[in-house]
């Protein structure tokens, strides 16, 4: 004969189970849904990606809320960042949070044509909204990120295998050199870049016994041209080249070795992210004179460029 518990003692396990369920529920409806931006990147090179994805990551820190990328919105995106910065940078994506969902229509922006830094506060602040779509154009300030250089700066690093990589670029006994290292463009691979080089090296063979002349270019031919013009040769410095480096090792190589860069076409972002990333956190940082390149006028440079770094007047552009 099968024990049955008194209708009492039923009743009130059921009840209690009820009125635990009830108060579940009701916790989990109190909980606030987590509030999150997301921002409408756009696709371009690696010195565009690192903008619009630290700009991301940076607005989100300065207004409390989660950064998401939906890979609905940005499928070419995800595909182009798997090729390059989930490979070797890792922990950038890290920072994300990854989603699948419907298209989120934009429902913010930040910076203009003639204006590319906004405060996010200022624009933010009153949104009530669980979720806020950024549009902007191409988030070219490091004002929106500059609170968090420092873990930018270790996230740049890579895995091991993209430190290691780096440096053995160089061989051991030229590691202790002071790196000079020079950005250029299609655009500054001309006679006027050599005359600048020269000019900067005069200052740091003058400082340090043991100097290195590091050239990133697109054209192998010009690094060869900057090696071997006189106003170069005159200087007792080791030589080297960058332009058989992928672009992302290139950052990475800034980050363990340039002591100081020159960015020669000032509005490049790939120079620029060479510069931002370079040795240590103050390390001199010199840009050709931005009005030499009038092409360029959208960009405020005031946002663009960081205040430690040096502007070099009276660089004629030609050739």
């Amino acid at each position: 004969m099968q024990l049955r518990a008194p209708y009492t003692v039923r009743l009130f396990c059921l009840i209690s189970s009820a009125v635990l369920l009830l108060i579940f529920f009701r916790a989990s409806s109190n909980y606030p849904s987590p509030k999150t931006i997301q921002f409408n990147h756009q696709n371009g090179s690696i010195g565009h990606q690192l903008f619009s994805l630290f700009s991301h990551i940076g607005v989100a820190r300065t207004i409390g809320r989660i950064p998401v990328i939906n890979t609905v919105n940005n499928s070419a995106l995800i595909d182009q960042l798997s090729k390059v910065v989930v490979l070797r940078f890792p922990s950038i994506l890290q920072q994300f949070s990854i989603v699948i969902q419907p298209i989120t229509p934009i429902n913010g922006r930040l910076g203009t044509i003639d204006t590319p830094y906004e405060n996010p506060i200022k624009e933010f602040s009153e949104y009530a909204t669980l979720s806020i779509m950024v549009d902007g154009n191409g988030f070219k300030s490091y004002k929106y990120f500059n609170q968090i250089r420092s873990e930018i700066r270790l996230w740049m690093m890579g895995n091991a295998e993209n430190v290691q990589e780096a440096r053995n670029l160089i061989t051991e006994s030229l590691r202790d050199n002071f790196k000079f290292c020079v950005h250029t463009t299609p655009e500054t691979q001309k006679n006027f870049t050599i005359k600048v080089v020269s000019q900067v090296l005069n200052h740091y063979t003058k400082e340090s016994e043991k100097v290195m002349l590091v050239v990133s270019a697109t054209d192998p031919k010009f690094s060869r041209q900057v090696f071997q013009d006189p106003r170069i040769t005159k200087f007792d410095i080791e030589k080297f080249s960058l332009v058989s480096s992928p672009p992302e090792l290139q950052l990475t190589f800034s980050r363990l070795y340039c002591d100081a860069v020159l960015v020669t076409s000032p509005y490049s972002t790939f120079g620029w992210w060479m510069g931002y990333l370079a040795r240590e956190e103050h390390s001199p940082v010199f840009y050709l004179d931005p009005e030499a390149f009038p092409e360029h006028k959208e960009i405020n440079p005031h946002d663009y460029f960081p205040r430690h770094w040096k502007k070099l007047v009276n660089t004629k552009k030609t050739s």
